[in-house]
């Protein structure tokens, strides 16, 4: 089998039909087909070399935000007045 599906720390967004989504990874090399990719029941992303680049392109499809980075504690903002 040259396809398998990995499993993420934070669960993959559902599509914008509802449908449960998964990572999965093409064991190919890249010019035989392989790579990255997100799917679902009624749709996929096309193979790429990240997790990452399979990722935004899903959520750039499906109208999804990317959730914001969360600022560290004890970390100052840029507009801070300096004293």
């Amino acid at each position: 089998m040259t396809q398998r599906e990995v499993t993420e720390a934070q669960p993959v967004p559902r599509c914008a039909r509802g449908h449960h989504a998964r990572h999965m990874l093409d064991m190919r090399r890249p010019s035989a087909g392989g790579g990255h990719f997100v799917e679902c029941r009624c749709c996929q992303t096309k193979r790429h070399g990240s997790y990452a680049d399979a990722l935004r392109e899903w959520r750039q499809k499906h109208g999804i935000r990317a959730p914001r980075a969360k600022q560290q504690e004890g970390q100052r903002g840029l507009f801070t007045a300096a004293g």
